[in-house]
């Protein structure tokens, strides 16, 4: 056991290793300054970058993706060198598969700065375990002008191939909006525990000039895409938002955005914002402190995107308020239509507190105290607090949690797709899945039947774009795969397909019907999909895998897709 003398020489010999007179700190300095995020962001990058130095080199192996297929003997060769933990000396094949998973689990979460070694000797080159940003498939930049109130923002989609095939997103959709309001708000980027502070001048210049008695200064107006308070106060005030007018007083607003967060899925949250300002009735200073959060919300009939702000302040004189005065705390709710498309239908808003006429961009609004609505929203405030909370801990586990059910970073292992969604929901009402593939690029497709009809339907995790298609021309490039293998044959222009147990073995018993089906014309066109119906899923993060992988996100999902399906006349059994 150590004492204290033992422990503090312990910590001393430490900070020798990692900061000596002697010690080459230039890579931990360039680490420091080349880091983007907090003074803890920065303070890690420059000491791993130190550790990285003298870290002892980590032997990997390549791991097979089925390595129940191997042999014991080799399996147990291919372990024991690098074996995880105590490895007996006549160990079960279930022993050796159990360390192929602690293998496999400790190299994934190993981060690149940790050197490694091939089983050989032969070092591993930082390229090969993490290539440098420069060398991976860069974020491709898509400017949206869906909320032309606010202007053109920059959204940047997940890396991606250039020449991948996409299902884009509608122009001025309610999947442009979701993807807007990230990036406006400052949830793409920042983690919640990042203080962003908001530049007061700009804000002040969105108050009219013949407002601004106090002020002689000329404005200074910055762009919504570049501070989030800007865009949030336009969000805030704008008697239009998408060219749509925003609906902010009678009785409905309160009905419309209480049922919508009564169905909302995860809420995710923005950077905490700073503001430094002053209040030019009293000329006392302020000290303004908010927050956003955004959730996608579905219920049985309807879908949208919800945005709520809130936050407190400090006047010197007043002491502390429960609204972030010069700021608007609001709750804004985007509807989409029930007709199986993007289209935004209708914009509600409920403004909870105005700083007053003297800095409202509107000229001031009435306070709304709504019990519903607060008991509604008290979860995304006190979510907040513990989403910052977990990116600011000094134990990389709840960081990593956080990042994985809300974040756009690696997610876990697995997580629920989108695809199996729709093929559950739709298993009841008799449509069996054919086929299932994924194209180089992410997008994945399946290819359903029932009775006459086949469905096809493909999901991009890059744009989020659910898109349903008469599956007859899916089933009809099928015929040329069964071609090449073999199994459908030409015989003086007679087509037939073989349905041996072989090649059912390797088609399916009822992909091979579906083809015989095919050649036979009993195949028909689904009327209601002659043109494709798209929509985006909405409620996951515009910059993450497009998996469900916040907690909600499967209901969410299951919701949007029932509303999509029975729209579009999918669950009902032709007669």
């Amino acid at each position: 056991m150590f004492n204290a003398f033992t422990q503090n020489e312990l910590l001393l010999s430490m900070l020798e290793t990692v900061a000596g007179d002697d010690v080459d700190l230039e890579p931990a300095r360039k680490a420091f300054e080349d880091t983007r995020g907090d003074f803890r962001a920065k303070f890690t990058a420059a000491v791993q970058a130190r550790l990285a130095q003298i870290a002892v080199p980590e032997v990997f192996i390549d791991l097979p993706e089925h390595p129940d297929e191997f042999r014991k003997a080799d399996l147990e060769a291919l372990v024991r060198p690098v074996a995880d933990g105590f490895l007996r000396s006549y160990p079960s094949k279930d022993e050796l598969l159990t360390q192929v998973a602690r293998i496999r689990r400790r190299q994934a979460h190993r981060p690149a700065w940790i050197p490694r070694v091939y089983r050989y000797g032969n070092r591993i080159t930082s390229a090969e375990a993490s290539p440098p940003e420069d060398e991976r498939e860069p974020d491709r930049p898509l400017p949206v002008t869906a909320l032309t109130e606010l202007g053109e923002v920059t959204v940047m989609l997940p890396a991606a191939g250039q020449d991948r095939p996409e299902l884009a997103m509608a122009s001025g959709g309610i999947g442009e909006w979701e993807s807007a309001l990230f990036t406006f708000l400052g949830l793409i980027g920042d983690a919640p525990a990042t203080i962003v502070t908001i530049d007061a001048a700009a804000n002040e210049s969105l108050i009219p000039d013949q407002a601004r008695w106090w002020s002689p200064e000329p404005a200074r107006p910055v762009g919504a895409a570049q501070d989030p308070g800007v865009a949030s106060e336009l969000l805030a005030t704008s008697p239009t938002l998408g060219g749509l007018p925003v609906i902010d007083t009678g009785s409905e607003r309160y009905e419309v955005v209480i049922d919508a967060l009564a169905a909302v899925g995860d809420w995710r949250h923005s950077p905490q914002w700073t503001l430094e300002a002053w209040d030019p009735t009293d000329d006392v200073a302020t000290l303004a402190v908010a927050r956003a959060a955004i959730a996608g919300w579905a219920d049985e009939h309807r879908s949208g995107v919800a945005v709520f702000v809130y936050g407190g302040a400090l006047h010197t004189n007043d002491g502390l308020f429960d609204a972030p005065t010069p700021l608007h705390s609001y709750a804004l709710v985007a509807t989409r239509s029930t007709d199986g498309t993007d289209t935004v239908d209708t914009v509600h808003r409920v403004n909870l507190t105005c700083p007053g006429q003297n800095w409202c961009h509107r000229g001031g609004s009435l306070n709304h105290n709504v019990p519903a609505l607060t008991a509604l929203l008290m979860p995304a405030v006190t979510a907040g607090h513990a989403a910052a909370a977990a990116d600011s801990s000094n134990d990389e586990r709840w960081a990593e949690s956080y990042q994985q059910l809300y974040g756009d970073g690696e997610g876990p292992d697995y997580t629920d797709s989108v695809l199996e969604h729709l093929t559950l929901a739709l298993a009841p009402h008799g449509w069996a899945e054919l086929t299932d593939s994924t194209w180089e690029g992410g997008l994945e497709q399946t290819l359903l039947r029932r009775g006459e009809h086949c469905l096809s339907a493909a999901y991009d995790p890059v744009t989020r774009q659910m898109q349903l298609t008469d599956g007859k021309a899916e089933l009809e490039s099928v015929l040329d795969m069964l071609a090449d293998d073999g199994v459908l044959t030409d015989n003086d222009g007679q087509e037939t397909v073989d349905t041996s147990e072989e090649a059912v073995g390797r088609w399916g018993a009822d992909l091979l019907t579906a083809a015989t089906d095919l050649l036979a014309g009993r195949i028909k066109e689904l009327p209601q999909l002659a043109t494709p119906i798209q929509i985006t899923m909405l409620g996951l993060h515009p910059h993450a895998d497009g998996t469900l992988r916040g907690p909600e996100a499967p209901a969410l999902a299951e919701h949007q897709l029932g509303a999509l399906l029975h729209t579009v006349g999918l669950f009902a059994v032709p007669a």
